[in-house]
């Protein structure tokens, strides 16, 4: 898109403001309904995103880029939020300090690990083709955006397993 990074950042703005407001809808959804169906439809909705991510060109409009990631924004916390208090509240007592330190520690890990993978993709995405830097890197956006797509149909998959269904029994 060639696009200055200024004007990258802007165009970032309304996922990250989406996302926030998602994540406080998340929470009222598990209040309701628990972990089960905000997990799956979280899902489902970055998978959504993801794809429209991976259909970028070098001619895309800027609009469809800021759709595509306010997309994958609602699809994110939809299914994080509900699933990580899901696993929280399974624990009891002095577990769930640990639990939450562990959990903590695992998102910071894993989320290194997948920025890491993405990045490799994107520079082995950027290496499989020749032509202008424009259309390499968005070639290596793509296979970055291939990994992301992955990740949300093992989520998704993931999720079917998800038991909270917001009905508890003490």
């Amino acid at each position: 898109l060639l696009v200055a990074v200024a004007l990258t950042g802007i165009i970032m703005l309304p996922g990250g403001v989406i996302n926030a407001a998602t994540s406080a809808l998340a929470g009222r959804m598990y209040d309701s309904f628990g972990a089960k169906w905000p997990a799956r439809i979280g899902f489902a909705v970055a998978f959504v995103g993801a794809v429209m991510l991976a259909l970028v060109t070098t001619h895309s409009a800027i609009w469809y880029v800021i759709l595509a990631h306010i997309i994958l924004m609602i699809g994110a916390p939809l299914a994080m939020s509900p699933s990580q208090t899901s696993a929280l509240n399974s624990l009891k007592g002095l577990e769930s300090a640990d639990g939450s330190a562990i959990l903590n520690t695992m998102q910071q890990i894993v989320g290194a690990l997948a920025t890491a993978l993405a990045t490799s993709f994107l520079t082995v995405g950027r290496n499989a083709v020749t032509g202008s830097a424009a259309f390499k890197f968005t070639n290596g956006v793509h296979y970055g955006m291939y990994f992301t797509i992955a990740l949300t149909v093992i989520g998704f998959i993931v999720a079917l397993f998800v038991k909270d269904d917001g009905k508890y029994t003490d």
